[in-house]
């Protein structure tokens, strides 16, 4: 899975795993972000000295971190190990953020059945650094609701996954323009979509309504793909008993934009 920019959106996407990674025997990869990997105990580690773990430069920085001795305290760490390498290839880990959707391991055998493995192959090591891969996947948990999602009446919120909420018909569109709705950037980019014309065909839509409003804000729709997890439910008098509410605030509104709440019960 891959975290993707919404339109008005300001973050980069995580990079895919294998296709925006890449192992290097030969220096850093122009435009790319590179980790430097080498073993300082072996007597052969001047041709270690150009190896890179590398990933897209046009994406996130995953924020991969090397270490030579130890898996470093609080990060996720991978073993990196090679038992026909006599060169205390024992203790040294590629380590990621606690929180970063790649999850990684490691086989000095050959790539893992199922897995979707890049090879690390050093030609110039005489010690079977032939077979070696680093197999992965990518884990994007649900955001869960209330706390992964936030309105914004100042544009689109840095880091996040966010859906621009407008109705054009309103003379006051001009300040509606800077009016989002919005999802954690680190979590699986739901995939809302807004209407300002009724329910979009195929999708789970959240009638937003309000009566006051004289500009047609009787067919406007905040949607989601129909497997989403989140059931939400609108209310423009008020947060929902027993539900968790989100408000939707435009102080530049004269109608009643002041007590509209997005509401749903919170997940896990």
């Amino acid at each position: 899975m891959e975290a993707h920019a919404s339109a008005g959106s300001l973050i980069l996407p995580y990079p895919r795993w294998p296709e925006d990674f890449r192992w290097s025997s030969a220096g850093p990869v122009n435009g790319y972000h590179c980790v430097y990997i080498v073993e300082t105990a072996n007597p052969l580690a001047h041709t270690w000295r150009d190896n890179y773990f590398c990933s897209a430069g046009n994406k996130k920085n995953p924020g991969m971190r090397w270490s030579s001795h130890n898996a470093i305290p609080g990060m996720k760490c991978t073993h990196i190990t090679e038992a026909a390498d006599p060169y205390t290839w024992d203790d040294n880990y590629l380590c990621l953020p606690y929180d970063s959707p790649l999850y990684l391991q490691w086989s000095s055998a050959g790539p893992i059945a199922g897995k979707s493995c890049i090879q690390w192959l050093e030609t110039a090591s005489p010690h079977t650094w032939n077979d070696n891969y680093l197999c992965g996947f990518l884990y994007f948990p649900y955001p869960r609701w209330p706390e992964d999602f936030r309105w914004s009446s100042a544009g689109p919120v840095n880091g996040y996954h966010c859906v621009q909420i407008i109705e054009t018909a309103n003379p006051l569109a001009h300040t509606w323009r800077d009016n989002y709705f919005c999802s954690a950037g680190n979590k699986k980019n739901p995939g809302m979509r807004w209407s300002s014309h009724n329910a979009i065909p195929g999708m789970k839509c959240t009638h937003i309504t309000e009566a006051a409003d004289p500009y047609t804000w009787d067919d406007n729709y905040l949607c989601l793909p129909y497997d989403s997890p989140l059931y939400l439910q609108w209310s423009s008098a008020g947060p929902i008993a027993g539900k968790s509410c989100i408000q939707w605030l435009e102080t530049a509104s004269p109608h009643t934009w002041n007590d509209n709440y997005l509401c749903a019960a919170e997940t896990n």
